[in-house]
């Protein structure tokens, strides 16, 4: 003999389903969007690194003094690394690369110059100092290039000494 008993799910039941996936929704956003943040600094950091190296072998490549530089329109250098930067060589002011960010206002430069020129050579006399990103009032990652034109990584101790740069 059939049945005519319909089957499904109660309303305590299904109520009881969205809570437990409200609370586990509440566990994994804040994880997932850190993991996001995460991902975007260590992309900018490979991304200013690489163009950093590739400044670098350009000079000694084409034994020719080369640029690179902060830059708001994506055509001169001027102080401002926010929205992105540019390379070029300095004799000629011809352009080779031009890299615009995401998201404006994520990068920040601290050195000597307003710009890195690499000599012939691959030294940079006067361009040492720091790009650092910070997030939460904390330095996310720092790239540190020292007067040979060699770069380093900051160390998490040293990201932690440096927070105050941060703040303001």
């Amino acid at each position: 003999m059939l049945s005519n008993r319909v089957q499904g799910f109660t309303l305590i039941e299904l109520l009881t389903t969205l809570a437990l996936l409200a609370i586990v929704s509440s566990i994994a956003l804040p994880a997932f969007a850190e993991l996001i943040a995460s991902n975007r600094q260590q992309a900018l950091r490979n991304h200013v690194q690489h163009a950093i190296q590739n400044a670098r072998l350009t000079a000694v490549l084409q034994r020719k003094a080369v640029e690179l530089c902060g830059t708001s329109n994506a055509h001169t250098c001027n102080a401002n690394w926010a929205n992105g930067w540019l390379t070029q060589v300095i004799a000629t002011q011809n352009v080779l690369s031009v890299a615009q960010l995401p998201t404006p206002g994520e990068l920040r430069w601290s050195g000597f110059g307003k710009s890195i020129r690499f000599h012939a050579n691959g030294t940079t006399t006067t361009g040492n100092g720091r790009f650092y990103q910070c997030h939460k009032q904390k330095i996310a990652w720092q790239l540190i290039i020292n007067r040979q034109g060699r770069l380093r990584v900051g160390s998490p101790a040293e990201n932690a000494a440096d927070a105050a740069r941060c703040s303001a």
